[in-house]
């Protein structure tokens, strides 16, 4: 019976699973490989980015079994707590699409439980690429730490729209975290732009970045700011085997410190909660001959190790209890990013770090050296850029070992072994009005017992036909 199961999934192919790397015009949707035996099976939760689709959870073998209309329309990203609740944005009217921190016209951030009803809301947070709660310090499943609806302590990244002649003379649409009680009061804050000299650019870089700050629409109608730093993830630090190690000598890595990335400065930083100082940073640049500097001391050889980090997404600390617990894992995009001199692919300076090709990257945060990694050099590839998504994206490090890895902008996940085997891969089939592109910011993976409503479904085995000999049967002409 199994056997006639996975016949009947291959012959629903067109052509072979989206290796989708060729950009071909016509690849299957849905679930292209699946190897039971080797996953982390779950549930996989993620918002279309297509209106009126809102937010979906699927099951291993692609099928829909929940969706959420309301939630993150158009937004992201989308996560799921134990008991089948689901967090993201909401919008109190349609046009309430902003981004910025209590602005009339900002969206609001919310909980639904699993009939879509909203059972906690902060009205106009505003909320852009990232959010967490107490007790799960990056948001996805963690053995002995489950997302769970306690909103005591809610870590919001939105943005504040500000003036800063350090770094340009434009309005500035600066990134803002808020740490917020369940009423919405403060408990803590911080502006990025308060730590712009810390970051270490040149003269050069400063001159691009006075000029041309990233300077673009904001999702309020009629304004403009300079998105200049572009931080898409931020977490808690988490409790992690350094600190426990040597609280003194690590500092960096206390439990309460806020690690984020920007992807338009190519950097890594650690903020330090008690004085909102920079502890810790990678980039903005990573030339063999540059110094790192950690904890005060200089390292000339460090970034020989990670060669150059361009427009990354979902930078974090792989949480105490999940397989290379404490060290930095990070989308290193590629694509466009960073300040400097002008070259002939960034004629004004604005984006001068220029790769057309990903790679998934596991990092000790103490000696920089590349742990693991995920690209088409060590998936052997002849040609890089076949894993490429120049934006979004992002990877979450599953219980046993394997990475769950959001190729956003072809709308793809993939599980992924250490050895470097894909065991489930799925694409997704919301593409938006015309057609052109099915998005996906970040996918998560939850446990079956997440969600209490549900039984654990059946796991067929998809098996991917070869490539090689796949065709489109003939399709006669209708006279």
């Amino acid at each position: 019976m199994k056997k006639t199961l996975i016949a009947l999934g291959l012959c629903a192919l067109l052509i072979a699973p989206a290796t989708l790397f060729g950009f071909p015009s016509v690849y299957p949707t849905g679930t292209t490989i699946y190897k039971p035996d080797k996953c982390q099976s779950g549930f996989t939760v993620y918002a279309t980015e297509v209106e009126g689709e809102g937010s979906v959870l699927i099951d291993m073998n692609g099928n829909v079994v929940k969706q959420w209309k309301n939630m993150s329309n158009l937004d992201h990203p989308v996560k799921i707590l134990q008991g089948g609740y689901i967090m993201g944005s909401t919008r109190e009217k349609p046009e309430h699409i902003g981004r910025e921190w209590k602005h009339p016209e900002s969206t609001d951030l919310s909980i639904m439980d699993w009939n879509g009803k909203i059972v906690w809301s902060l009205p106009k947070a505003g909320m852009h690429h990232d959010f967490q709660l107490p007790g799960n310090p990056v948001g996805y499943w963690v053995p002995g730490m489950p997302m769970t609806f306690k909103t005591d302590r809610v870590l919001i990244l939105s943005h504040k729209m500000v003036r800063d002649r350090r770094i340009s003379d434009k309005l500035l649409e600066d990134d803002y975290i808020a740490e917020v009680d369940s009423k919405g009061n403060i408990l803590w804050e911080y502006l990025y732009k308060d730590g712009f000299n810390e970051i270490g650019f040149t003269e050069e870089d400063k001159n691009t970045m006075y000029k041309w700050p990233n300077f673009a629409a904001t999702r309020i109608k009629g304004t403009q700011g300079g998105d200049w730093i572009h931080i898409n993830s931020m977490s808690y630090v988490g409790p992690n085997k350094w600190y426990d190690q040597d609280p003194v000598k690590y500092h960096m890595f206390h439990p309460d410190n806020i690690i984020s990335d920007g992807r338009q400065t190519n950097t890594i930083e650690i903020i330090d909660r008690k004085t909102k100082k920079r502890v810790y940073q990678i980039g903005p640049y990573y030339a063999p001959d540059t110094m790192w500097t950690f904890d005060g001391k200089k390292y000339p050889n460090a970034y020989k190790r990670l060669d150059w980090i361009v427009g990354l997404h979902h930078a974090h600390i792989i949480p105490k209890g999940l397989p290379g617990e404490g060290n930095i894992l990070v989308y290193d995009n590629g694509g466009r990013g960073g300040y400097g001199a002008p070259n002939p692919g960034s004629p004004n300076g604005l984006n001068n770090a220029i790769r057309d090709s990903s790679r998934v990257l596991e990092i000790d945060p103490i000696t920089l050296r590349v742990v693991w990694e995920y690209s088409g050099r060590t998936m052997g590839y002849r040609d890089e850029y076949k894993i490429y998504s120049a934006y979004v994206s992002g990877a979450q490090r599953l219980p046993n070992g394997n990475t769950l890895i959001t190729n956003g902008s072809v709308g793809q996940f993939q599980e992924v072994t250490p050895d470097l085997e894909i065991v489930w891969e799925y694409i997704s089939p919301y593409f938006n009005e015309n057609g052109k592109y099915n998005l996906v910011y970040r996918a998560y993976r939850v446990p079956y017992d997440y969600i209490p409503q549900l039984q654990k479904p059946a796991e067929t085995p998809v098996l991917p036909p070869d490539n090689s000999k796949l065709r489109i049967k003939d399709v006669k002409a209708v006279k």
